[in-house]
């Protein structure tokens, strides 16, 4: 242990972890009796209004329950409100945090058991993509009665029993064309061949640094030609997009599919 906290000091290296959190206590708590952590956050619905009161309570005292027990260990917690039923919402906000930590070299570990299954889902999804650590707690049985689920939460776990999953790389688009997707989705509407080429020149990206409206009409045939073949025929047939002629133009609207690529890219 003092050796670790050494190399810790030394590299500035912290170990971070996420907890989408449903009405769990044990799940979210008992893996700190194995694993370390600097900091963690707290994924849960926190704002009043969207979910009935009774049910914003309920998950008020997990919540609470959660940050007390890891203060009395001495683990700094952050909450994020996240609605944990929105998969869009747990993927963006899982993904955004652990590109946020692993630029400043940090350790990210994922915890996917402390919610629904929906959530479990978003959370093993983000952490695989970003090349987090995501494990799975597992329960020795579940609560009989309201005593023990104010407690435990629904899930008892006597022992600490952690699951680690393997990663593996998504296939998704490269990163330009996450970078559109993610464009698309915040504009909220179609974007013309001549919109994707501007926003491209305005970040800089390779091989696009020239003013569309600039060139000479073979100069805007030729740049046309370049976006169509590196990268909108790429998302196209991928399923991200739908390409639309209206006229002389294209316009570029983002799929559903694209939607969970813009999420999960951790750009949004």
């Amino acid at each position: 242990m003092f050796n670790i906290l050494i190399m810790d000091e030394i590299f500035g290296e912290e170990i971070v972890h996420i907890i989408p959190l449903g009405f769990e206590i044990d799940r979210a708590v008992k893996p700190f009796e194995k694993l370390k952590a600097n900091r963690v956050y707290i994924l849960t619905i926190v704002e009043k209004g969207e979910y009935p009161k009774k049910f914003h309570d309920r998950q008020t005292y997990y919540l609470h329950e959660v940050e007390r027990k890891l203060k009395e260990i001495d683990i700094q917690t952050k909450v994020i409100h996240t609605d944990i039923f929105d998969l869009l919402d747990v993927l963006g906000k899982i993904c955004n945090i652990i590109r946020k930590e692993r630029a400043r070299k940090n350790i990210v570990y994922v915890n996917m058991s402390a919610a629904g299954r929906l959530t479990s889902v978003g959370s093993t999804l983000a952490a695989m993509e970003h090349d987090a650590k995501a494990y799975y707690v597992m329960a020795d049985r579940y609560s009989k009665d309201k005593n023990e689920e104010m407690e435990h939460g629904l899930s008892i776990c006597a022992k600490v029993r952690l699951k680690f999953l393997e990663n593996f790389k998504l296939q998704l688009p490269e990163e330009t064309g996450r970078k559109i997707l993610v464009e698309l989705l915040k504009r909220e509407k179609c974007m013309s061949t001549r919109d994707i080429l501007d926003f491209l020149r305005e970040g800089g990206v390779s091989g696009f640094e020239k003013e569309y409206k600039k060139l000479d009409r073979g100069g805007k045939a030729n740049y046309s030609m370049k976006l169509n073949k590196r990268i909108i025929e790429k998302l196209k047939n991928g399923g991200y997009i739908a390409v639309e002629k209206r006229g002389k133009y294209n316009l570029i609207k983002i799929t559903e599919a694209g939607k969970y690529v813009a999420y999960i890219s951790g750009l949004s």
